[in-house]
């Protein structure tokens, strides 16, 4: 299955690569700040690439700050994590399905899947917990991947939560970056000196 929105929006620039401490990034205090206050609002989930490719990004989900701190700590120097609060597309209506504490609808799953027909290329982010305590969990993928989808939605039945990210039309311009009108952050693991990657392939 080809994934596209992500390898679209990743940089590939010839080594080597500068490094710089300029941009802030994964664990600098404003960006620790920002997260932090997105979680008190509640869940917080995104993609991490990894520096120098090697395999393709994974989807991550967040509930409390030490499951980010952990998860940035765990990965690679410069590894690129783009997160977006689940509450905030809520209130920008930017979110193909949102439910918390009731179960989801066939109707709400088949709203996604006629989207993810409507045109090419298209890809989601769903994210979910059931309402025993379980650990949060998120899957990535396009049509090809709805079954993954619709099992995560199927473990969320017992009123715990569950959302659907559009990541498509989380992208503008002809370059296809992420909307910072969207995101919580976009950002990259630093090494020891707090430098991350300028560019470099992913």
């Amino acid at each position: 299955m080809q994934k596209h929105v992500i390898r679209a929006n990743l940089e590939s620039m010839p080594y080597p690569i500068a490094w710089s401490a300029d941009p802030p990034n994964l664990l600098s205090p404003e960006i620790i700040k920002r997260v932090s206050d997105a979680l008190k609002a509640g869940v917080v989930c995104g993609l991490q690439a990894f520096y120098g490719g090697g395999c393709g990004p994974e989807p991550r989900g967040f509930v409390d700050l030490d499951s980010y701190i952990h998860a940035v700590e765990k990965s690679r120097q410069g590894d690129w994590f783009v997160l977006w609060s689940i509450p905030n597309l809520a209130e920008q209506d930017a979110l193909l399905i949102r439910t918390h504490g009731i179960p989801v609808t066939e109707d709400d799953l088949q709203n996604a899947s006629e989207w993810l027909t409507k045109g090419s290329k298209r890809e989601f982010l769903a994210v979910g917990t059931s309402a025993h305590g379980a650990s949060l969990e998120a899957r990535w993928g396009d049509y090809d991947s709805f079954d993954e989808l619709n099992d995560l939605a199927q473990k969320c039945l017992d009123g715990g939560e569950f959302a659907v990210l559009p990541l498509t039309d989380l992208l503008y311009g002809s370059d296809m970056k992420w909307s910072p009108r969207f995101h919580l952050i976009n950002a990259k693991r630093p090494n020891d000196l707090g430098q991350v990657p300028l560019g470099g392939s992913y």
